[in-house]
C-alpha cells in the first residue's frame, strides 16, 4: 500500500517535470503575464526557417523581443532606455521578420556578437536609418521646378536637393516614399509640347496737311508843298538816321518793297507753291506786291510685319519690332548722372561744363503670347501687344514722349485658326491759325492777316494671332 502510493507521487512529479519543460522549449502554448499576452505558434517549416503566428496583446517589448531571441537561439541584450508595449498580430512570419519589423516600428537598432544580439535606441531620427537615396535626371523639364512640386510628397524626415549642372533631383526618404516620387516623376518628365505662334501686324496711316498763306505789301509815296510822305512795309534800322531800312518781318515783294504782312505758308523746293502780284504807277510813287502761298500735303502708307516664333507650352513668347532712338543729353562735369543742366535756388546754372551722353528711348512695337494647349487641342493664350512711337513735335528738352498703344487679352483658338485681337485707331485732326491781332478776326478782309494750317491724321493697328502646335519630326 505505501509503494503503490509512493509510484503515484513520482508519476505526478514527472508531469508536472514535462509540463514546464514543453512551456520552457515550445512556444506553442500561450504565456501569459500580469502586463500583457504573448501568444506564439508554429505552423510549419520551410527553406527560409520555421514559419510562426504571433500575437502580442498589451506585451511589454523587452520580454517580446526576448522571447523571440530564445525561439531563435539568441541572446538578447536590452538597453534599460527602451520601454514600449506591443499591440500586434504576425501571420506565417519567420522570427527573424517578426524581429526586425518590431525594431523599426519602435526605431531600434540590433547588433549581433556570434549568439549574443544588443539591442538599443537608434541614434538617428525615426526612420532616418532606413532611408534612402535615389537620383532623378530631369530630361525635359526644369529640376528646379519639379523640386518645387515633389516637396509637398516627401515625409518629415525626407529632402530634396537640385544639381543644376546635370538638372537632376536628388531625394533622400522612406524607400516606399522615394518608389512613388520616382514613379510620378517619370509622368511629369515628358516632352514639353511645342506652339508655332504667327503674327500678323498691319498698320495703316492717312495724313492730311494743308496750309494757306498771305504775304503783301509795297510803297506809297505823296510830295506836297508841306513835304513828302511815304507809307511802306519796314522799319529803321536802330543805328540811326541814314541806316538801311530792314523789314518789320522780313521778306520782300516783286518790286523789293518790304512786306507788311508776312504770314506764308511753309513752301519749298519740291513743297508747295506760290502765286505773287505787283501793281504799281509808272512814277512808282504807288506799289503793291501781293503773293499768295499754299501747301497741301496727303499720302496713304500701310505696314505689315509678318513675325513667327516657337516656344513651349505655357511659356512666353516675344515679337519686338522698331527702332532705339538716342537723344543727346547732358552729363555735368564731376556727376556719374545723366540729364539737363540743373539749377540753383537762385536760378544760376550748376554745372558749367558738361560732356555729351546718350540717352536711349525704345520706340518698338512688342507682341507678347503665352500660350496653353488643351487636352482637346485647343489652345488657351494669354496676349498682350504694345506700340510705343515718339512725338518729336512735342519735345521737352530734346527729347520727345512716347505716343503708347497697347491690347491685352486672353482667348482660346482651334489648332492653326487665326483670329483678330483688336484694332487700335486714332485720328488727329488740328487747326491752326496765325495772324494780326483784330484784323484777323475781321469777315473776309481777314484772310488778309492771318494764314490757316489744317492737319488730319488717321491710323489703325490690327494684330492677327495663328497658333499652330508643333508636331515635331
Amino acid at each position: 500500500m505505501g509503494w503503490g502510493r509512493h509510484k503515484k507521487t513520482v508519476r505526478m512529479i514527472w508531469v508536472l517535470i514535462v509540463m514546464v519543460w514543453m512551456t520552457s522549449h515550445s512556444m506553442a502554448s500561450a504565456a501569459a503575464t500580469g502586463q500583457g499576452t504573448i501568444n506564439v505558434k508554429k505552423e510549419s517549416n520551410d527553406a527560409d526557417g520555421s514559419i510562426f503566428t504571433m500575437e502580442f496583446r498589451d506585451a511589454d517589448l523587452k520580454d517580446v523581443l526576448r522571447a523571440l531571441g530564445q525561439e531563435e537561439g539568441f541572446n538578447v541584450i536590452i538597453g534599460e532606455d527602451i520601454t514600449g508595449r506591443l499591440t500586434l498580430s504576425f501571420q506565417r512570419v519567420t522570427v527573424r521578420e517578426a524581429f526586425g519589423a518590431i525594431l523599426k516600428i519602435n526605431n531600434l537598432v540590433s547588433f549581433q556578437d556570434g549568439t549574443i544580439i544588443r539591442v538599443v535606441k537608434s541614434p538617428f531620427a525615426e526612420g532616418v536609418n532606413n532611408m534612402t537615396t535615389q537620383i532623378i535626371p530631369v530630361n525635359f523639364g526644369d529640376a528646379k521646378v519639379n523640386a518645387d512640386s515633389i516637396r509637398s510628397l516627401l515625409s518629415k524626415q525626407g529632402s530634396v536637393s537640385v544639381d543644376s549642372r546635370t538638372n537632376s533631383l536628388i531625394v533622400r526618404d522612406l524607400p516606399d516614399n522615394v518608389v512613388k516620387i520616382v514613379s510620378i516623376m517619370k509622368s511629369l518628365d515628358s516632352r514639353t509640347p511645342e506652339v508655332l505662334i504667327e503674327a500678323r501686324i498691319v498698320e495703316a496711316s492717312t495724313n492730311f496737311t494743308r496750309e494757306l498763306g498771305i504775304q503783301w505789301g509795297g510803297n506809297f509815296s505823296n510830295q506836297t508843298n508841306r513835304g513828302t510822305y511815304q507809307v511802306t512795309g519796314a522799319t529803321s534800322n536802330p543805328g540811326g538816321s541814314g541806316s538801311t531800312p530792314l523789314p518789320l518781318t522780313g521778306g520782300a515783294g516783286l518790286s523789293g518793297n518790304n512786306f507788311v504782312v508776312n504770314l506764308p505758308a511753309t513752301v519749298a523746293q519740291g513743297t508747295g507753291g506760290a502765286l505773287g502780284f505787283t501793281f504799281g504807277n509808272v512814277a512808282s510813287t504807288r506799289q503793291l506786291d501781293l503773293q499768295l502761298s499754299a501747301m497741301e500735303d496727303s499720302g496713304h502708307g500701310r505696314i505689315l510685319s509678318n513675325p513667327r516664333v516657337l516656344t513651349m507650352d505655357n511659356k512666353d513668347a516675344l515679337i519686338s519690332s522698331g527702332t532705339e532712338i538716342f537723344i543727346q543729353s547732358a552729363v555735368l562735369s564731376g556727376s556719374t548722372s545723366t540729364g539737363t543742366t540743373g539749377t540753383t535756388s537762385s536760378g544760376t546754372s550748376t554745372g558749367a561744363t558738361g560732356v555729351g551722353g546718350l540717352t536711349k528711348i525704345d520706340a518698338k512695337l512688342e507682341l507678347t503670347v503665352r500660350p496653353h494647349i488643351t487636352p482637346d487641342n485647343q489652345v488657351v493664350m494669354h496676349v498682350k501687344a504694345d506700340k510705343k512711337e515718339p512725338d518729336f513735335n512735342r519735345e521737352v528738352q530734346g527729347i520727345p514722349p512716347l505716343s503708347t498703344r497697347t491690347a491685352e487679352t486672353d482667348l482660346l483658338v482651334k489648332d492653326g485658326e487665326t483670329i483678330v485681337i483688336g484694332g487700335i485707331y486714332t485720328r488727329n485732326e488740328s487747326v491752326d491759325t496765325q495772324g494780326i491781332p483784330f484784323l484777323s478776326r475781321i469777315p473776309i478782309l481777314g484772310w488778309l492777316f492771318k494764314k490757316e494750317n489744317k492737319v488730319d491724321n488717321q491710323s489703325e493697328l490690327m494684330i492677327f494671332i495663328t497658333p499652330t502646335i508643333y508636331k515635331g519630326s
